[in-house]
Formats: structure tokens, sequence, C-alpha cells
């Protein structure tokens, strides 16, 4: 069931080949495939990880990002399409990040980069040929390249997770095109011939499409019931393709630029795209990555002519039978908030209990993606249930709010609300009721059993948070800043942060508990688990601890995530199931 992931899909030049990341041989790595069909091959032997594969806008040019042990100090290689000579690093700086950015021809291409000051990025442009590079803007603050053409580069400044603003640096200074009075956020932007497409939210709820020209007022060009995501403008500029999230599911539409006409297109199933598709040179077509609990994640072509869809990876397989399909559903919080979920288990027969998944973030939303574990839980017989609890995004503005700063117990609540409801519905009995959350969702879990041990039979904490003073501390200094404005601050909030971490209250936590962690994880530093571990054992506590020295937030390595997951699975089945299922899928099925 940990079948091979294909992703980030790019385009040769001339539209001959396509290349895109594939972990088919345990790691992500590069490979390409001729674009109209035919084997694939992997373009690197390397043994660590490739996070994305540009190919240039003529030419035959190739970068793709690599770190080392997952610890996202992305550096940039260089490749022809030839493959002669194999990979060339045109960055080197271990302890810096590169992040991709986008060509500007068969030679430029522009990234941002954090080498003058751990904590901010400036955007850079540099020379494949030469190796040659210049600055292109410097904020103390944190830029990213959107896009870029021959004489246009797009940047986007995060100010905070949800507060953005976009430059377009051409002739001269760099020109600030969103100036705005409090919060906007900017989800995706296109170059057009006439100036730039937006998906953003200024004073809406929502992110819509906006035309953004020079001297003119913003235009609203389509607007949807529920954000705009993600756009890709073609070649020729008479149409964008735009991804919609739709209660967390995506839509595909393409609008006319010349008369507003909207298009939706069909996908081969619900799931998310979670990227603007990228057109063929001409046109004629697009390819989309999905990922779906159906058909796993794979790359698509859309054909213009005669609408079809047709996968072009892997020959997707179907969701197992034993598996049922995703349903919404919802609940109400004890404060009246009502609270969407997902949720699937096993198709026939009554499920063993029940799995709460609590997503990561706190900026993000359970959706309906194609995840391993979740799949494998469902198919050893547990209903697993994803709650999109306040604070999440895809429900508007006033909801990815509500769970700010000192709000955040309520969050916290509303998984209590969610327990006690599976609970009085019947869902599931007492003492059948786990936890599992990675990340943000892991400190979720973490404060769950010491909040309320009775409620929760087991609990799996993956990468996650115990004191939120130490980890603002420890991560990475250019995350600090934009993490603080959803915590709260040292300064001014370190009071508060101490009382809701769950190392000081370790006292409470009774509930079987199993930590996977990566040693070289960047965002929420190895010390977080450790502490807590320690903490646990020193009072006898039930704990296990999983430390993968070569993996970061997260298990990227598909034998690590056998080992990692496998253990989970038995780790719910020991605690809550007494022991697994006949039948059931062991981690590697």
């Amino acid at each position: 069931m940990d079948r091979p992931l294909s992703s980030d899909p790019s385009l040769s030049a001339d539209g001959q080949w396509l290349y895109y990341v594939s972990d088919r041989e345990g790691v992500p790595q590069p490979w390409r495939q001729p674009a109209r069909g035919g084997p694939a091959e992997r373009l690197s032997r390397a043994l660590e990880r490739a996070g994305s594969v540009l190919a240039a806008r003529s030419g035959d040019a190739v970068i793709v990002s690599q770190d080392r042990g997952a610890n996202e100090h992305w550096q940039l290689l260089l490749w022809s399409r030839d493959g002669v000579g194999g990979a060339r690093a045109i960055t080197d700086a271990p302890s810096v990040i590169h992040s991709p950015g986008a060509w500007r021809d068969d030679h430029r291409f522009t990234f941002s980069s954090n080498e003058r000051d751990a904590r901010f990025f400036d955007s850079y442009e540099i020379d494949v040929r030469t190796g040659g590079r210049r600055r292109i803007h410097q904020l103390d603050s944190r830029l990213a390249v959107v896009a870029a053409d021959a004489g246009r580069v797009l940047e986007a400044e995060a100010h905070t997770p949800l507060d953005h603003d976009l430059y377009l640096i051409s002739e001269g200074a760099p020109r600030l095109l969103t100036p705005h009075s409090g919060e906007q956020t900017v989800f995706g932007a296109d170059l057009t011939p006439t100036g730039v497409l937006v998906a953003t939210n200024p004073e809406r709820e929502f992110a819509a499409l906006f035309a953004y020209r020079e001297g003119r007022t913003p235009e609203l060009l389509r607007a949807y019931p529920g954000d705009v995501e993600a756009l890709r403008t073609d070649p020729v500029a008479q149409t964008v393709a735009v991804v919609v999230n739709r209660d967390g599911a995506s839509e595909v539409h393409l609008v006319d630029l010349a008369t507003g006409e909207d298009r939706r297109v069909p996908l081969p199933a619900v799931g998310v795209v979670p990227s603007a598709p990228v057109w063929w040179p001409d046109a004629s077509a697009f390819v989309f990555e999905l990922s779906s609990p159906q058909l796993g994640v794979e790359l698509w072509k859309w054909d213009r002519g005669t609408g079809a869809t047709t996968p072009l990876t892997h020959g997707p397989a179907p969701l197992p039978r034993t598996v049922s399909d995703w349903s919404l559903v919802s609940y109400r919080a004890s404060d009246g908030l009502p609270i969407p979920y997902w949720e699937f288990g096993p198709r026939d027969g009554a499920p063993r209990g029940t799995i709460v998944v609590a997503h990561g973030g706190p900026e993000s939303q359970a959706r309906p993606r194609f995840v391993p574990h979740h799949l494998m839980l469902a198919a050893r017989g547990w209903r697993v249930v994803f709650p999109n609890i306040r604070g999440s995004t895809g429900y508007g503005r006033t909801y990815v709010h509500l769970d700010d700063v000192r709000r955040r117990p309520d969050a916290l609540r509303d998984l209590r609300d969610l327990a006690d409801h599976l609970v009085a519905s019947g869902k599931v009995s007492p003492g059948r009721l786990g936890i599992y959350g990675a990340s943000y969702g892991g400190f979720l879990v973490l404060a769950s059993i010491a909040a309320d041990p009775e409620r929760w039979g087991a609990a799996v904490d993956v990468v996650g948070i115990s004191n939120l003073v130490t980890f603002l501390q420890n991560t990475g200094p250019w995350r600090r800043k934009l993490r603080e404005a959803e915590y709260g601050s040292l300064e001014s909030d370190r009071e508060f942060l101490e009382a809701i971490s769950p190392i000081h209250r370790v006292d409470r936590i009774t509930t079987p508990l199993l930590v996977i962690h990566g040693a070289n994880d960047p965002r929420v530093p190895i010390e977080e688990a450790e502490q807590i571990v320690a903490a646990l054992r020193a009072r006898g506590r039930p704990v296990e601890f999983l430390r993968f020295d070569d993996e970061g937030h997260g298990l990227v390595r598909r034998a690590n995530r056998v080992e990692g997951f496998g253990a989970m699975l038995d780790f719910f089945d020991r605690y809550l199931g007494n022991g697994a299922p006949a039948g059931g899928p062991r981690a590697a099925d």
C-alpha cells in the first residue's frame, strides 16, 4: 500500500520531456520520461532527497534541488537533457537554504536564499553557464520568487503566514503591487503580458482570482465558494487554469481571460491538486499532480482538444476494496461552532475503534489526500477521523484566526468535544479511541493526553512540539517570526506559552505514547521529542521512542516509513485493539 509517489511536474521547453520527483526506488529523486508516453529513467543516483525539478523556459537545462538527511537546506544542481557529465552543483553552502524560484530563459535561474542572514531570504539570479550570480532584491524579511520571464521577476514577501505582499521587478527598483492595511494572503500568482494574475483575499473571506495591471485598480475576475489557491496562465495568455479548494477537495477551472467564461475540468477522483498545472508549450494540454485516496499521488494530463484526462505515471491502482470512501461530516463544539471532519474506515464490518488524526500547521487543513499509513489504519480495521478544528485553513479568514495565541486552548477543546461526540454518537466505545498527529498535530496529541488522559487510549506523536518556549527558541531562525505570529512571542507571551506546553503538564500523562522524530528536523528540533520522552520515562509512564538519524521533519525514505508507521500500526493494535486483526496488512504491504 506504500506505493511510489510522483509529484512536482515540469515540462521541457519543447514539450518532449516530462520531469518530476518520484520515490519509486525508496528516496525522492528526479525522473524523466517522454511526455507523450514511454519508459521513465532516473536522472540521479544520489542517496539524498530531491525536492523539485525545473526545466528551463528554453534550451535543455534542468535545475534540481536536493538536501542532505532531509534537513531542508536545499542546494541547487544543474543537469543538461542529454545527461552528459551528470549533475553540477551551482550552489554549495550546506548551512544555507536555496529555495528554487523560476527560470527566466535558457541560462538565468532565480531563487531565494538566506546566505546573507539566516533569519531572512533575499532573491537572486544565477547564470548557470558561468555560475555568476547577483542579488535581485534584499529585505530583512522572507522573499520567495513566484514567477519570472525574460523581462520580469515576481516575488512574494511573507510578513506572517497569512499576510503577504507581491513585488514586481523589471527595470529599476522593485515595485510593490499589493499595498494594503490589515491582512492579505497571496495563495498564488503568475505573470501575463499585460500584468499579474493573483489568487488573493483583499477584505474577503476567501481568495479569488484578481488581475493586477499597472495604473489600474485590481480587478476581480472570478470568485468561487472556496479559496483559489493556485493558478497558471497558458503560454498564449488566453486561459488561466485555477485550482479551487472547496471543502478540502480540489476543483480545477479554466477561465477565459477575454470573456471571463469559466469551464470546470473533470478530475479522475476526489482529491487534492497541490500546485498549479503545467501547460504544454503550445497550450494544447496541461499536466497536474493529483493526490487521491483512491489513486495515489500521480501525474495526469488533461487534453484541451478532447477534454480527456489520462494518467502519465504508474497506471494508478484503485483504493483497496477493504477501505471505504471518504465522507465529510461535522459536529458542534461546546460553544456551538460547527467543526467539519472527514472520515473513512473498513468497508465491511464494524470498526475496531477510532483514530483521530490532528493535522499540522496550524494553518493547514485535513483534506482527502493519499497518505499510505492512513489507509493502512483503515485496512487494519480502524475508523480514521480527520477534524478541521478551529484555526484550519479552507474555511475563510475568520475561521483560521480562531486559534491564534491566547485562543489556543479553544482548538484543544475542539478535540475534546470531538472525542465526546464520537462516543455519544456510538462511533466508538470508551477506551477504543486513539489520537495521532505530526508537527503541530503532534503538539495537539501531547496537549490532549495531558489535558484529558482518560479520553485517549493510545497516542502517537510524530515530530511534535512538547514545549512552545524551547520550540520558538530553537526552531530555524528564518521561521521564528512567522511562528510567533501564530503562537505568541517569547517577549510578550512566555508565561502563557509555558502554561499550555505539554512538558509542564507531564505529570498528568498516563496515556501510552509512541514518539517518532527525525534527528535533522530544522522546524521542530529533536529536543522536543527527547525532553517529553525523558520526562515520561522518569515517571515510569508507558512511552516508546523511534529516532531516525537520516530524517528531518517527517519520514521521507520508504524504509523509514515502513519501520516508523509499521510501529504506529502495531502500537495502536497493542493498546487499543488487542493485537492485529487476522489478515490485516503489515506496514510493508
